[in-house]
């Protein structure tokens, strides 16, 4: 297939596909005929399945995409959206740079075609749950900013199902078909977690949790149901529960500026920090809020994708990992961490756990690493002046991006597979740029969401 030019230049060379919705026009700027080889780009890449413009679609020059989940009351969070399989469901509105966000809109985007299926209007949503129940996108309202309710978007219509309550919801969360609320006056110590659907939030149960904090500590992401087991975070408080019954299970205490991050299988990551920038310390706390490990190192490892094989390999901390089920040391490894240049403290590595192998970036050494998880033992290390977000693993391949493009490696080996520079997509600066989303489907299949621009990309042999 002969290289062809630029998004721009496709448009002059071929009639961009009209669809009408709800009285709505949306136009894609790439036709959804044919995947179109992106110049420059090697045979292994992906090429350009479709693109969709915010500006052209919502008819203004200043419209975004948006992730669903960070809400429509403010223009806060980052490009994104809800992959729903076969539909991307995301926000578009306008930023006049005041922090609100003008005449939100939910949007339902054809995964393969980029054809819009459906938009509805979406104002005052406090927050949306990442994963889809029911075939729906779950979000809520709270009584700050109109009468508080549920409310669900058909993934495959943009029907709106709403359910009133008299709760003063502040979280939500999703998992296993099943909607998870907390609700209550936090600043009382008067707070209730609810498990039901969207139309009965609370048919499954009800449990109260006396803990609580400051209204301006509350955040939207305080509920965490997607390890195995529930985790309500309210200020320095954490409570964890069994997903089956709400029944309490554990308590535990955040100090300083401490956080958690929470793993498979039903594991919390407690990183103990002082409101200083620094660590001291990290333990692995178990379903029962046991501590089945600790480690003493100043470090703490942040990662993009946390997608272990399953409970026999070992979880990290600082420069060692931790055996799941007993929290058994099983092997330390210097990789793990790294000096900056410039003076300051040491700092972890790992930014990824694919399988039963770690991805690591040290940007001091210049090096990235693939670490077996089961021995410690380094699998491959290349020297590279290009680091990235670690995006989306598709089994095959690990895809990063920075603000210049995407590009994919092969965790096995460490080799670049292919190199999509954003420029050789959209000749217009910033029209894609590395501050986006990117999801995996099979067979080698794409979706990238920035501020302006969302594109699907799919094999050439489609």
């Amino acid at each position: 297939m002969a290289p062809i030019p630029g998004l721009r230049g496709l448009i002059l060379a071929a009639t961009a596909a009209v669809i009408t919705s709800a009285g709505a026009v949306f136009v894609l700027m790439q036709p959804a005929d044919a995947t179109r080889k992106i110049t420059g780009t090697v045979e292994a890449a992906p090429g350009l399945a479709w693109s969709v413009d915010a500006a052209a679609t919502h008819g203004g020059a200043n419209a975004k995409f948006h992730d669903p989940v960070a809400g429509t009351e403010y223009d806060i969070g980052s490009p994104g959206f809800i992959d729903a399989g076969d539909t991307l469901v995301t926000v578009l509105g306008a930023s006049d740079g005041d922090n609100s966000l003008r005449d939100p809109t939910m949007v339902g985007i054809d995964a393969a075609t980029g054809a819009v299926r459906w938009r509805t209007p979406a104002a005052h949503l406090d927050a949306c749950a990442r994963t889809p129940v029911d075939g729906r996108v779950v979000c809520f309202v709270a009584p700050s900013t109109e009468p508080p309710a549920l409310v669900g978007y058909d993934i495959a219509s943009g029907k709106v199902t709403r359910t009133p309550t008299d709760w003063n919801i502040f979280a939500l969360a999703t998992a296993d078909n099943r909607v998870y609320v907390a609700e209550g006056d936090a600043e009382s110590d008067d707070v209730r977690v609810h498990a039901g659907t969207l139309t009965d939030p609370a048919a499954d149960w009800t449990r109260p949790f006396a803990m609580g904090t400051s209204w301006e500590d509350v955040s939207t992401d305080a509920l965490d149901v997607s390890h195995g087991q529930g985790v309500l975070t309210l200020g320095a408080q954490l409570a964890g529960f069994d997903l089956g019954t709400g029944a309490p299970t554990w308590t535990s205490d955040l100090a300083g500026c401490s956080r958690t991050a929470a793993t498979s299988a039903a594991l919390v990551v407690r990183i103990n920090a002082d409101c200083t920038g620094g660590t001291n310390g990290t333990d692995l706390l178990d379903r029962t809020g046991h501590v089945l490990a600790t480690s003493d190192g100043k470090v703490a490892q942040s990662l993009s994708i946390d997608q272990p094989t399953d409970d026999t390999i070992p979880v990290l901390l600082a420069d060692g990992a931790h055996d799941r089920r007993t929290g058994k040391l099983v092997w330390t490894s210097p990789d793990l961490l790294t000096k900056p240049d410039n003076g300051n403290a040491v700092s972890g590595t790992a930014t990824a756990i694919l399988g039963d192998l770690a991805l690591l970036r040290d940007d001091a050494a210049r090096t990235i690493t693939g670490l077996d998880m089961r021995t410690g033992h380094r699998v491959w290390q290349v020297k590279t002046e290009r680091f990235g977000t670690v995006n989306a693993w598709d089994r095959r391949v690990v895809v990063q991006s920075d603000y210049t493009g995407l590009w994919a490696i092969d965790p096995r080996t460490g080799t670049t597979v292919w190199d999509i520079p954003f420029l050789a997509v959209d000749k217009i600066p910033d029209a894609l740029n590395g501050n986006g989303q990117l999801t995996a489907h099979d067979n080698g299949r794409y979706a990238y969401a920035s501020a302006r621009t969302m594109i699907g990309l799919r094999p050439l042999d489609h």
